[in-house]
């Protein structure tokens, strides 16, 4: 189309050549005439070739605004569809991550459960054992398991008992330090209660040298029945009858019923300003549990 416009004006210059000479020959004209009367065809043609100039130059320039209004909309059309594929990225993975955080809301607390029957059979394992505090390094001799049933037997004065296995915890220490705590594990849990209840209430030494027995608790049972230690210390004061059960439950008897609590916080609101109307000030607080 280009081409065919710029033909179409050559061949009006053209015509307006041809027809400025003809009528240049047709009639006798003065020397002065044919001067001006060439002049003006000059100044025709010119403005002529000026117009055809500027009307290339705007069809350039405008192809070139075409070509680039082409390009915007190509990109504005590319933007358009990576939008499209991102936004539907975002909603796969927002599908994918609720489907993964119910996955370890699940594993979590099969994760809980499994501990606590880890530490639950652990604590159970334990039954048998007991912690003998501050019996001096090297006093069991070659034959521990010998040495603690006679002694047992001389001390707390009670029948037989079988000691299964004996160990001190950690390496072996010199009588200027601390000893190490000595476990025992009696072979049946009966002994085992029998030497608990002896022990209760009595002074037990070795050599004029203060020996303690304590049961050999998991760390994490520990850790659980600590919770209650201050609200333990305010049922004494109160003269309740209270003790913690396994694994980590608190028991507490008022008025010939027994409450059990897993919580200390529970036991705390329930106990000491609830249902049993108790008298004195108690200084346990929620954010202590």
């Amino acid at each position: 189309e280009k081409g065919k416009q710029h033909k179409l004006t050559d061949y009006h210059l053209r015509g307006e050549m041809q027809k400025a000479n003809a009528n240049s020959c047709s009639a006798p004209m003065v020397a002065g005439d044919r001067e001006e009367n060439s002049k003006s065809q000059s100044s025709k043609v010119d403005e002529i070739l000026s117009v055809n100039s500027i009307q290339k130059d705007f069809s350039s320039r405008f192809d070139e605004v075409l070509g680039s209004i082409d390009s915007v909309r190509k990109e504005i059309n590319d933007c358009t569809q990576r939008i499209t594929e991102t936004e539907a990225g975002i909603s796969d993975a927002e599908s994918e991550i609720e489907t993964l955080r119910a996955k370890v809301d699940t594993l979590e607390s099969k994760k809980k459960d499994s501990e606590d029957k880890v530490m639950d059979l652990e604590a159970r394992s334990r039954q048998n054992n007991q912690r003998l505090v501050n019996l001096p390094e090297g006093a069991e001799g070659q034959n521990p398991c010998e040495f603690l049933e006679k002694w047992l037997l001389e001390t707390l004065g009670v029948g037989a008992v079988a000691v299964q296995r004996v160990n001190r915890i950690g390496p072996w220490r010199d009588s200027t330090t601390a000893p190490h705590t000595l476990i025992m594990r009696f072979l049946s849990y009966k002994d085992k209660q029998l030497i608990a209840r002896s022990r209760a209430n009595t002074d037990i030494r070795y050599q004029n040298q203060q020996v303690r027995f304590y049961p050999d608790t998991v760390a994490g049972l520990l850790q659980l029945r600590k919770q209650f230690d201050l609200i333990r210390t305010e049922l004494r004061k109160l003269g309740l009858r209270h003790g913690v059960a396994h694994p980590a439950k608190l028991l507490v008897t008022y008025q010939d019923r027994t409450h059990a609590f897993k919580i200390a916080v529970a036991a705390y609101v329930h106990v000491l300003m609830g249902n049993m109307e108790l008298q004195g000030p108690t200084t346990f607080k929620e954010g202590q549990t």
